[in-house]
């Protein structure tokens, strides 16, 4: 094997690992709490020594960091991924509260949790807001490669669209929590938000 083969060997190996304990953070989350668990846990649940687990991160805080950096990753993929013809359009923003949902990491209670948790942690609602600024610069930036490409119009306003967008995203998951809403019942109010939303902005050449 050469050191080419070697060092993408590890690399490989890290971003699996990493991946793993990540997934293990958010288990542990969903099933204990943030604040009642402990390094100790997740490095159990991941199968490593506490000390390894050290290596990659060096406190939840860190760990909920690398969370929101997997999840906007993931919604950067899913927006590449599709979009890609104008007549499909509609259908892909249909799809896209589904897939997504399903693609990210943590779920809405855990996202909750957080919120309610940064009131009285400076360093998570740093976290928090700096992933929100992500999530809507990512948004903006998608509708701004559609206009680019003529599916939607060039006087649109992008700011408005985006932040409607992360407000629609977010209230299904408020309700959803709070009220109960069933995963159906969502997907069908953002279907019905989405239609309205690109048929205003929709290019008509």
């Amino acid at each position: 094997m050469t050191s080419t083969m070697r060092t993408k060997a590890t690399s490989q190996y890290r971003a699996e690992l990493k991946e793993r304990i990540i997934q293990s953070a958010v288990e542990n989350f969903a099933r204990n709490g943030f604040d009642k668990t402990r390094m100790e846990d997740i490095a159990a649940s991941s199968g490593l020594a506490k000390g390894t687990l050290y290596l990659y991160f060096k406190s939840k805080e860190d760990l909920f960091f690398a969370l929101c950096e997997y999840n906007l990753e993931q919604l950067r993929n899913q927006l590449s991924r599709s979009f890609n013809k104008k007549e499909n359009i509609m259908s892909d923003a249909e799809r896209f509260y589904d897939e997504y949902q399903r693609a990210s990491l943590g779920g809405d209670m855990i996202w909750f949790e957080m919120i309610a948790l940064s009131t009285r942690n400076p360093k998570l609602r740093k976290i928090l807001a700096e992933y929100q600024n992500k999530v809507y610069q990512a948004v903006k930036e998608f509708l701004k490669a559609q206009i680019e490409r003529g599916f939607f119009r060039k006087d649109i306003d992008v700011d408005t669209i985006a932040a409607g967008l992360m407000a629609l995203y977010n209230g299904l998951a408020t309700n959803k929590l709070l009220l109960q809403t069933s995963n159906s019942e969502s997907q069908r109010v953002w279907t019905e938000t989405i239609r309205a939303i690109i048929g205003a902005a929709a290019s008509k050449r």
